[in-house]
């Protein structure tokens, strides 16, 4: 299997998932569908969100995006 040029993994306690895409585009949307999916279960909270890509600049972005799309609203 070949790796995609962009891999985001969202781990939790018992879980792991891979989403891969050939752009940045792609993966970032996918996995955002995925988060949005996993914040809605209870028991399932995604504790980690790591990006894999060989772009630096890019993978500075889908950090930032990920870190504004994950913060919790009301824990001030």
């Amino acid at each position: 299997m070949r790796s995609a040029p962009f891999t985001i993994i969202i781990s939790g306690k018992r879980y792991e998932c891979r989403v891969a895409g050939n752009t940045e585009a792609e993966a970032a949307d996918t996995a955002e569908r995925i988060l949005h999916q996993l914040r809605q279960e209870e028991r399932v909270w995604p504790a980690q969100v790591n990006i894999e890509c060989e772009d630096f600049e890019a993978a500075k972005r889908l950090a930032a995006y990920f870190a504004a799309i994950t913060v919790e609203p009301d824990l001030d």
